[in-house]
């Protein structure tokens, strides 16, 4: 199904468009297009994104991922963590909401809030729907 869509480096003009996705998921705008990957449909359409928002040496830290919902289910979720984790042989992150299955689908397990970068950790204190959304640390290191 990859051939339905391309990864590639986010660009400046894609900026409003991530941000869009990102505010249909509840989620504040990017800061800029750094370590920002796009998941592109063969008409040129971003479908997705995947930002690692904060990294250390072999560790990236996801913050966040969203593919556009008439594009889930067609692996470009799948296809920008595979990509990320390529990159940096382990990734951590929040699964959020519904996300848990998921990220445990691509091999992801839970791991202590003291291994997700404090930043991202951070979001989660004092927010108005933490027990709805039921955030869990999880994480993956590459095969």
């Amino acid at each position: 199904m990859e051939s339905l869509f391309t990864l590639r480096p986010a660009r400046e003009d894609d900026l409003p468009t991530i941000n869009a996705f990102a505010a249909v998921e509840g989620m504040a705008d990017l800061p800029s297009i750094d370590r920002v990957t796009v998941a592109e449909s063969e008409a040129g359409d971003v479908v997705g994104f995947v930002r690692i928002a904060a990294e250390e040496e072999g560790v990236g830290h996801v913050n966040p991922i969203v593919v556009y919902s008439t594009w889930r289910g067609y692996g470009v979720g799948r296809a920008l963590m595979d990509d990320a984790l390529a990159r940096y042989g382990e990734l951590r992150l929040v699964s959020r909401g519904s996300s848990l299955g998921f990220y445990r689908a691509l091999g992801f397990h839970e791991v202590p809030w003291d291994q997700i970068d404090p930043v991202i950790a951070d979001d989660c204190n004092g927010c108005d729907i933490h027990d709805e959304c039921g955030p869990t640390p999880v994480a993956r290191t590459r095969d």
